[in-house]
C-alpha cells in the first residue's frame, strides 16, 4: 500500500473507533473547503504555512474532524497534518489545533489531541513506525499536556516511543473517556 491508502485505512478505522465509543465526529482527509477555512484567519496555527512546507510530501497523513450533524457539520472542530520519516521511522505531529476548546459542550472538547494520537497508532502501526515527535510545541503548558500522554523533551522537540504510544491508546479504549 502507498501513503495514501494507509491514511484513507487509518480514517476509516479512526471512524470506526469513534462510532463504537459513541463520539458523534466524523473524521475524513482535509478537502478544498477545509484547506480555505484553515488557511483564512479561523485557526490560531499557520495552517497555511504548514501546508506549504508539509502539506505536498508524499508521506502526509491529515485528516480533519466535524460534527455529524447540525448546522456546523461543514465546519472543522479539529486538524492535524502529521508526516511519516522514512529514514527514522517517525511520526511528526506539525499541527493539532482544536478550533472547539472553548466549548465544553462540544464533543471535541478535551480530545483532540488524544484522537490524534489514536490516528497516528493507527498509520505507524501501518508503517512500521517506532517514534513520535513533536517540533516546536506552541508553549510551555501545551508541552506539560503532551507529557501526560507518555511524551519527553522539552518545548523545542518532545518524543514518545511507539510502544508508549500503544499502551495510551489501548488504556483509553480500556477505560473509556
Amino acid at each position: 500500500m502507498n501513503y495514501d491508502q494507509i491514511a484513507i485505512l487509518t480514517l476509516n478505522n479512526l471512524q470506526m473507533l469513534l462510532d463504537n465509543l459513541r463520539i458523534p465526529l466524523a473524521v475524513g482527509p482535509i478537502n478544498q473547503e477545509d484547506y480555505l477555512i484553515l488557511t483564512s484567519g479561523f485557526s490560531e496555527l499557520e495552517w497555511g504555512n504548514g501546508f506549504c512546507m508539509q502539506g505536498n510530501k508524499d508521506e502526509k497523513f491529515e485528516f480533519c474532524l466535524k460534527l455529524l450533524s447540525g448546522p456546523m457539520k461543514h465546519i472543522p472542530a479539529g486538524a492535524a497534518l502529521c508526516i511519516y520519516d522514512e529514514t527514522t521511522e517517525s511520526i511528526e505531529i506539525h499541527f493539532v489545533e482544536s478550533f472547539v476548546r472553548d466549548n465544553k459542550e462540544h464533543p471535541l472538547y478535551g480530545q483532540m489531541f488524544t484522537i490524534t494520537l489514536w490516528a497516528v497508532y493507527l498509520f505507524g502501526a501501518a508503517v512500521g513506525c517506532h517514534q513520535i515527535r513533536i517540533h516546536d510545541a506552541v508553549n510551555q503548558k501545551v508541552v506539560e499536556h503532551y507529557r501526560k500522554f507518555g511524551f519527553e523533551g522539552d518545548v523545542h522537540l518532545l518524543s514518545a516511543s511507539f510502544a508508549t504510544l500503544g499502551d495510551v491508546v489501548r488504556q483509553y479504549v480500556k477505560n473509556g473517556r
